[in-house]
Formats: C-alpha cells, structure tokens, sequence
C-alpha cells in the first residue's frame, strides 16, 4: 500500500482523551439533569422543600446563629425559585449541555471551534443559575464552586489547542 501523498493521522493527546471523556459524562448528566427539571411535580418539591426545611429548623433549634439563619434562609430561596424556574432551567439546561457535548466532540477529532462552543456553555452554565435562582449567598457560592472546576476544564482544554486545527 502506499502511504505517499496521504496526511499523517494525528493522535489524540492522553490528557485530551481524559478531560474529553469527563466532559461527555457531564454533559449526559445536564442533560438528564434539565429533563428532571422539566418533568418533575413543582406541588410535591414545593411540600418537600418545606417539609425538609422545617426538619432543619427543628434540628437546629436554638443554637441556630445569625450565618445559619442567612443559609437556611438563602437555601429555601434557591429552592423555590429552583422550583418556580424549573421550565427555563431545564431548557437551558438541555440546550447548553448539547452545545457542551458537541464542541467537546469536535474537541476529541481535534478541531479548535470546539472549544469556543464550550466556553460559550461554559460561560452560559454560570450565568443561568444566577439569572434565574437570584444572587443569594448559596447561589453565589453554588456558582463560585461550579466556576472553579469549569475553569480547570478551560484552561485544560487551552493547553491542548496546540493539537487542534
């Protein structure tokens, strides 16, 4: 056979495959995430939300300090708004793990638009929750927590455009 005139195939970088392979996994889990959101009963999360927020503030009692209070307090906010948006959350939801999952694909064949898809969801998956659960202290830290590792996930994936075209 000959091999003259055809282009090497480029290998995948090791570390490519790894993050590639994390971020499918995670972008099944959004997905199947936002369609929980879309079909789940808002009347029964309402009651379990209530229920399981007075268990807490039975739990606590009194020794319940002022940062307790505001957590709780944030906490039931993010769950009724949760609740309330569950519609738009899970169609973005959706739709931003499908534009994740895609640009990772284009990612593992080793195409560079990948990664611009992915930030743009990136970026998308950290702005909803604060658009639509508010700017509460359990909100903001959900988001500080969520953009710590999506920024791993960035700057790994930056390392290896130089094997993408």
């Amino acid at each position: 056979m000959n091999t003259a005139g055809m282009a090497p195939v480029q290998a995948r970088p090791t570390l490519l495959t790894v993050i590639c392979i994390i971020s499918f996994i995670m972008g099944a889990i959004g997905i199947y995430s936002g369609i929980t959101n879309l079909t789940m009963d808002p009347v029964a999360e309402r009651a379990k939300l209530e229920t399981t927020m007075s268990e807490q503030v039975a739990q606590i009692g009194d020794n319940a300090n002022d940062l307790t209070n505001r957590l709780m307090e944030s906490a039931h906010e993010v769950g009724v708004l949760g609740i309330e948006n569950r519609i738009p959350i899970g169609i973005a939801g959706i739709i931003l793990s499908l534009i994740s999952v895609f640009g990772v694909w284009l990612m593992w064949n080793l195409k560079k638009n990948g990664f611009w898809l992915y930030l743009l969801a990136t970026i998308g998956g950290l702005v909803l929750p604060l658009m639509y659960l508010g700017g509460g202290w359990l909100a903001l830290a959900s988001v500080g927590f969520a953009g710590f590792f999506s920024l791993i996930f960035v700057i790994l994936y930056a390392v290896n455009l130089k094997y993408m075209h």
